[in-house]
C-alpha cells in the first residue's frame, strides 16, 4: 500500500502518571480559571488544586454536551475578572468548553459565531486540560462539540490545542462501572475509527492500534475497578486521542449525534452502538487492512470483533438495541439523514451512503 502525502501536528505536552495532577503547582499560573461539573467538586479535586494557587475562580456547573448559551454565559461571567489561564477538570464536557472559553476571553463574539458563523480564534488563554474519564481524548485534541440549537456540533480550531495534558489515572478511580463503560468504548471508537479512516497514515495506524491493544486487555478489569487496569486505560485513552487527532472520526461519531441529541444517549454508549455492524460493513472495503488488524488482536475473523464489541456493552448492562433507548422504528430515516450531514462520516472508507446507514440502524433496532 502506497500512502499520499501526509502531515502530523499535535503539539500538546502530555504528562502521565499517578499524582502527576501536581504538575499544576509547576506552571506559575497567578489567577487561572478552572471549569469543572459538579461532581469533580464533590470529589474533593478542587480543594487540591486551590492548594496550588493563591487565587483562582471556579466554574463548576458543566452539564453534559455544553451547549453554546452556558459557554457564552461562562465568557461574560469572567471576561473582565483578570483571568491568566484556563484549566478544564473532568469529562469531554468539562474539557470542550475550556477549550472554548480560553479563546473567546481573548476574542469577540459568541462561541457561535465561530461554530456557525465562520469567525476564527487567533490567539486564547494558556490551557492545561485534565481528563477525569478514560475515554474522550479531548485533552490531546483540536475539537470540540457543542450543543447549537439542539444538535451536538462539533468544531476544529488550532487553539483548541492545550499546552498541557495533564493523564492522572488516579483521577479515574471514582468512576462508577457505566461511566467507565461508556467512555472506554468511546476510546475504542475512537482507535478503530483513527485506524481506518479515510485519513489515516502509519503513524496513527501505530498509535490506533496499540490502543486498541490496551483496551482489550483492560477495559473488563477496569470496569471491575481494578487500579492497574485503570492506569492503563487512561493512557490508550489518550494515545486514541492522539490518533484520531490526526485523522478525525467516522460514521460511527457521526451516527451518534443525532443519537445523544435527540435521545439523550450517552455519548461513549451512542458510538459503540453502531460499532459491531460498522466494522462489519466497513471490512469488505479496507478487507487487507482489518485483516493486519484481526492479527494484532489474535482474533479470528472480523464476525467475532464485532461480537467482542458488543460483550464489553453487555458487561456492564449496557443495552445494546436503539429500542431501548427510545428511538422508534419511525425515527430511523431522519436519524441518518442528519448522520449524512456531518463531515466526517465521508472519512468512513467504503463511501457510505445514506441507505446504508438507515440498514445499519434497522439491524441494531
Amino acid at each position: 500500500m502506497e500512502y499520499p502525502p501526509f502531515q502530523i501536528w499535535n503539539p500538546v505536552k502530555v504528562v502521565y502518571g499517578v499524582g502527576r495532577i501536581d504538575t499544576l503547582k509547576e506552571l506559575g499560573y497567578k489567577k487561572p480559571l478552572v471549569i469543572c461539573d459538579p461532581i469533580v467538586t464533590k470529589l474533593g479535586l478542587i480543594e487540591k488544586i486551590k492548594s496550588f494557587f493563591n487565587e483562582m475562580y471556579i466554574f463548576s456547573e458543566i452539564e453534559p454536551n455544553p451547549s453554546c448559551e452556558l459557554i457564552d454565559k461562562i465568557v461574560t461571567s469572567y471576561r473582565n475578572q483578570n483571568v491568566d489561564s484556563v484549566i478544564g477538570i473532568g469529562g469531554g464536557s468539562s474539557l470542550d468548553t475550556a477549550k472554548a472559553v480560553s479563546g473567546l476571553l481573548e476574542n469577540e463574539g459568541s462561541i457561535v459565531d465561530y461554530l456557525v458563523g465562520g469567525k476564527k480564534f487567533n490567539v486564547r488563554k494558556p490551557l492545561v486540560l485534565i481528563p477525569t474519564t478514560a475515554g474522550t481524548g479531548s485533552e490531546v485534541t483540536n475539537v470540540g462539540v457543542y450543543t447549537y440549537r439542539g444538535l451536538k456540533k462539533p468544531m476544529t480550531s488550532d487553539m483548541f490545542w492545550a499546552d498541557m495534558a495533564i493523564v492522572d489515572p488516579e483521577l479515574t478511580y471514582s468512576m462508577p462501572v457505566r461511566v467507565t463503560a461508556s467512555t472506554g468504548l468511546d476510546a475504542f471508537t475512537h482507535a478503530i475509527e483513527g485506524f481506518w479512516a479515510k485519513s489515516s497514515q502509519p503513524y496513527t495506524e501505530g498509535l490506533a492500534l496499540t490502543s486498541l491493544k490496551m483496551i482489550f486487555e483492560n477495559l473488563k478489569n477496569s470496569i471491575n475497578g481494578d487500579k492497574v487496569a485503570r492506569n492503563n486505560m487512561a493512557l490508550a485513552a489518550t494515545i486514541a486521542g492522539i490518533a484520531f487527532s490526526q485523522t478525525r472520526t467516522t460514521a460511527a461519531h457521526a451516527i451518534s449525534f443525532p443519537l445523544t441529541s435527540f435521545y439523550g444517549i450517552e455519548h461513549g454508549i451512542a458510538v459503540a452502538l453502531t460499532l459491531p455492524q460498522l466494522v462489519l460493513w466497513t471490512y469488505p472495503h479496507i478487507k487487507s487492512k482489518m485483516d493486519g488488524l484481526l492479527r494484532y488482536l489474535d482474533i479470528d475473523n472480523v464476525e467475532t470483533l464485532a461480537e467482542m464489541i458488543e460483550k464489553l456493552m453487555i458487561i456492564a448492562n449496557i443495552p445494546t438495541r436503539l429500542r431501548d433507548y427510545g428511538v422508534k422504528e419511525e425515527d430511523i430515516e431522519k436519524i441518518a439523514k442528519i448522520s449524512m450531514e456531518a463531515n466526517i462520516i465521508k472519512l468512513t472508507p467504503g463511501d457510505i451512503t445514506y441507505d446504508d446507514v438507515v440498514g445499519i440502524l434497522r439491524k441494531i433496532f
